[in-house]
Parts: C-alpha cells; structure tokens; sequence
C-alpha cells in the first residue's frame, strides 16, 4: 500500500494549474500510460504488483468504487447501499474500504477473491477506514485494528485540546499522520510517526501546518512542510525524523507542492503548482507529462501512488475525459527493493506481536 487516499489535501487550484498543462519531452518516454479504471475514475491506492483500487463519484460524497488486478476493472457495486469508497489494497489484494447503507450508516469492509467481509467499527460505532498493511492490521483516523478484532488507540501529541488524523500504514505497524489543537479556522498540525505505541512530532522549520501523507517500510515519510515565504507549503521527504524539502525550485515565486506517496527506495510523486504531476526519484522533481510520449494525447494529474517497480497509479486525461491510469517504466530500473536491517526486522516482528492488546 504505496497510496494515500488524501483527497482532501489536494487544492482546488492546483486543478486549474495542471490541466492543460503542456511539458516538453525528452528524446524518448520513459513511462507509457495505461488505462485501468473507468471514465470518470480517479486512483486511491496501489500495490507492488500493481493493482489498482480506485473511486468514480457518483454524487455529492458519493462513490462506486473498483479494483483492477491486471485483468479489467472489476466493480465492487453498492454492497446494497448508497456509496462505496474503496481506499487500500494491500501485497495480498485485500481491498480496504468503506461503504454507505441506505439508513446513511458508514460501515468498513474488506473485499478478497470477490468475497466481501464487514468490519466492526471503533466501540460499535461509526468509522472511517484508511488503509490495510500486509499483516491484515487496519488504520483508522486515530485507531489501529489488528487481525483479532480489537482496537488500539494511537493518542495525539501533547497539545491542548488535541486531535488525531491517520493517513498511512506501512508493513511494520508504523503509521503516519497530523496531530495538534483543534483550533479553528488554522489547526496547528503537526506531522508525526506513531511507533509502538509512542507518538512521535517530526521535525519542521518552524511554521505550521505539516503533514505526513505516506509512510514506506523503511519509516520514511512524505508529506508537505510549511515555510515562512508568503506560507508556503513543500513537498517534503522525512528521514529519521528530519524534514528534506524535495521542492527545490526558486523561492521568488509562490510554490505549493505535496508529496503524496514514497516507495522504499525513497521516490515519491505528487502534484506542484507550475509543474503539475511530479516524480522525484532522488534529485529533483521531475514533470510525469515530460517522461511520457508527447503525442498520446495525455494530461496527467494527481498521482496517488509508487510501488517500488517504480509504476505510478495516477489520474490522467485525455480527449476531454477523465480515467485511472497507470504509468510502466518502459526501461525498469535494476533496482532491488531496499532490504531492512536486522535489527529492523527484529523490531518489526516484536511490533506485530505486540499490536494485539
């Protein structure tokens, strides 16, 4: 689970920026383009296989919802009510999602092998499910499902009045938010890493807000950090803790730019305003409408997700309309995915033993 299903944190003219965009291209594409979801659909999450989960609105917060495993775009219907939103798929191909009744209750399921399993929420109640790992454990905005059932709550950061938002999960129970007081109209969050049950603020430079969007295995972090020229929020990379903005571009301008989603080599792509749709692959960020071939026709926007294949689920138009698509390497690189030291993996495992209190 590469994605993150932040839709939210998108803004509004970060649209009008990016469509219609014309990018010039290298002497040859490095991504071709495929479609793997319906007219109208956008991405939510991708896996290292690259499977694609994604959304088509349907009405006001409404949605259908679909998976393509690399053989078409299967439908995950209604589950007979009004809405369905699927937001992670995981290495297995469990799809994570949250569906609508007709009554307007919001309920959470996982669908696998075209079976559908409803998932109890917090104390009962309703909930909204984030993302899925490997292990089968379930992020919440502020709780942490393990298999059995039961839930943990991840708490907030030491601030008055504090509240929690998760938005990723990685494969060692390691997850990703922002946290702070809930003070209106400008929350001061902060992004953080919750490990073990510890929270964990990460580093900034001094302004509010940040925010951690994606977490990699590796416990690396992609997100956005504020500065203090004309507030300007950067795509930014967290390493150990401390913040690498990975926006590198001239400060005379105004710059907006999020990093949506990292793979374990430490790439990430996400959406700038001038650039548009953006990979950074460890130098700078890179137009994905430059890498491909100029005459395919196509406009790509918000991407949600890398795998360590370095595929791109991302949304992308082309003659008006609106799809899912998925963006190959056409010469892949030799990367291996990055293994996880010893001691690493030693702590990984004592993790997911000791996540089901």
């Amino acid at each position: 689970m590469q994605a993150r299903k932040c839709i939210s944190h998108i803004p509004l003219f970060l649209l009008s920026l990016t469509l219609g965009l014309a990018h010039a291209a290298p002497n040859y594409a490095e991504y071709r383009v495929t479609i793997v979801g319906p007219a109208g659909s956008q991405p939510t999450d991708m896996n290292q296989a690259g499977a694609v989960v994604g959304i088509t609105s349907t009405g006001i917060d409404t949605y259908r919802s679909f998976v393509n495993y690399g053989r078409g775009a299967v439908d995950l219907g209604l589950l007979g009510g009004t809405s369905n939103q699927a937001v992670a798929i995981n290495d297995r191909g469990e799809v994570l999602g949250n569906w609508t009744t007709r009554s307007g209750q919001l309920r959470g399921y996982v669908y696998h092998r075209g079976s559908f399993r409803q998932i109890a929420g917090v104390g009962g109640q309703a909930t909204r499910f984030v993302d899925i790992n490997n292990a089968g454990y379930i992020l919440t905005s502020n709780h942490l499902r393990a298999p059995n059932g039961s839930y943990r709550n991840l708490g907030a950061l030491p601030y008055e009045n504090p509240v929690t938002q998760a938005e990723a999960l990685n494969n060692r129970n390691q997850v990703t938010g922002e946290s702070g007081s809930f003070i209106s109209p400008e929350p001061p969050f902060y992004a953080f890493v919750w490990t073990r049950g510890v929270m964990r603020q990460l580093g900034d430079f001094g302004y509010t807000p940040s925010y951690g969007l994606d977490i990699n295995d590796r416990g690396q972090v992609a997100g956005y950090t504020s500065t203090e020229t004309f507030r300007e929020a950067l795509a930014t990379i967290w390493t150990h803790g401390r913040p690498t903005l990975i926006d590198t571009r001239p400060a005379g301008n105004y710059r907006y730019s999020t990093a949506q989603s990292i793979n374990n080599h430490g790439h990430a792509v996400g959406s700038a305003n001038q650039l548009g749709a953006f990979v950074y692959r460890g130098r700078r960020m890179e137009s994905l409408n430059a890498l491909i071939d100029r005459r395919s026709g196509w406009n790509i926007t918000f991407p949600r997700a890398i795998n360590d294949a370095g595929q791109i689920a991302a949304s992308g138009t082309r003659n008006g309309v609106t799809y899912t698509v998925r963006l190959d390497l056409i010469r892949p690189h030799a990367l291996g995915a990055p293994h996880i030291e010893a001691d690493d993996a030693a702590n990984s495992a004592a993790m997911v033993e000791g996540e089901t209190q």
